[in-house]
């Protein structure tokens, strides 16, 4: 061997350990995709903790950013958190891989109802693993309500939907959860209609329901916790964990406040958020782990404590807080479940002319 050839193989060496060390060194960092406020207050410290994976928390603020993002390529997460049927979507358009069930370490803690309710989504329930579930309905400040109304139909969406009672409440303040796909459910199915359909007199009966509680809504806003607590909201139509997130955020600042959730008797929609992985993941086995991570039955009921939304295990149930397991509003009894709107993945056309609608009303004077 030439001393050419010598020295050629020991930098070949040199550069390939320099290069084994700086891979050693890299750190370790997943990016995630989710709501604010989604975890328990030390889930990803935790998480970090054990598996010396540092976390990025990225925070979406609607499910329609999110979509956009996953639909246009290269967004640089590993694991995100869509709604069941924006899921279905992103899947069937290719933006999410396939599960790997070998590598997730809980599938068969899940509660059966969301199983059940995964088959309603055939790209979807390969590519996803239940997170937490909730419901649409009321909350309020249960003071403020009976200062207004005494016999207020509390469990009722009349109380919105009916001007003449929405007037009663609109100087305490009434907000809407901002999200077109949801509120337009509820409407179209108080009014009979498909919950779901894009049909233009569908669509106009609602916007006509719609404008005639306006002139009452102070907000639309998808997290009136804060609102709520310092008084400038009594009554929200939005997710059932905001009444859990109010009580507790009252608490924590001093105050005295009770606030509750109703189910509307008339119905209303039930969704799933769920955890994912990208087609284009750059670090999917942090995902994995992440996924197992939160899926153990304690850290999963901690999340479900913090966040007042029912958590996907059911081997979790025990150890949430009675306040929500004992409330067949949030927890739901046979009967609530059959009140329930499942989601749908509808056609496109469909999805641009409910949006327009949306737009319409909030725009309108």
């Amino acid at each position: 061997m030439s001393p050419l050839t010598k020295i050629a193989m020991g930098l070949a060496l040199l550069l390939s350990v320099g290069a084994q060390a700086e891979e050693a060194q890299e750190e370790k960092v997943l990016r995630l995709y989710n709501w604010s406020d989604y975890f328990a207050p030390d889930t990803l410290s935790a998480f970090t903790r054990e598996t010396g994976i540092r976390v990025i928390y990225d925070v979406m603020d609607s499910s329609e950013t999110l979509e956009a993002k996953l639909m246009a390529g290269r967004s640089g997460y590993d694991l995100i958190f869509p709604g069941d049927t924006v899921a279905e979507r992103l899947m069937r358009a290719g933006s999410l891989q396939p599960l790997d069930k070998g590598k997730l370490q809980h599938l068969g803690d899940l509660d059966p109802e969301l199983v059940r309710l995964q088959q309603a989504y055939p790209h979807a329930k390969e590519a996803v693993v239940p997170y937490t579930w909730g419901t649409i309905g009321l909350t309020y400040n249960t003071d403020a309500i009976k200062q207004r109304m005494p016999d207020a139909p509390v469990n009722s969406l009349d109380m919105l939907f009916k001007p003449e009672l929405a007037a009663k409440f609109a100087d305490c303040g009434i907000s809407v959860v901002d999200s077109p796909d949801e509120v337009l459910a509820v409407v179209l199915h108080y009014l009979g209609r498909d919950p779901r359909s894009g049909k233009a007199d569908d669509l106009e009966a609602a916007l006509a329901l719609l404008k005639g509680f306006k002139p009452y809504i102070r907000k639309f806003q998808s997290q009136p916790v804060t609102q709520l607590v310092n008084g400038d909201l009594c009554l929200s139509l939005g997710y059932s964990g905001d009444m859990t997130q109010a009580r507790r955020a009252a608490t924590e600042a001093g105050k005295v406040i009770d606030f509750e959730y109703r189910l509307p008797r008339e119905g209303s929609t039930i969704w799933m958020d769920t955890m994912a992985i990208p087609t284009d993941a750059p670090h999917p086995e942090y995902a994995y782990a992440f996924i197992n991570f939160v899926m153990r039955p304690a850290n999963m009921a901690a999340i479900t404590n913090s966040t007042g939304y029912p958590t996907a295990s059911a081997k979790a149930k025990p150890m949430v807080d009675t306040t929500m397991t004992a409330n067949p509003d949030i927890y739901l009894d046979e009967a609530s479940y059959q009140r329930l709107i499942p989601g749908k993945d509808i056609a496109q056309s469909q999805m641009r002319a409910r949006m327009r609608a949306w737009t319409r009303f909030k725009s309108s004077l």
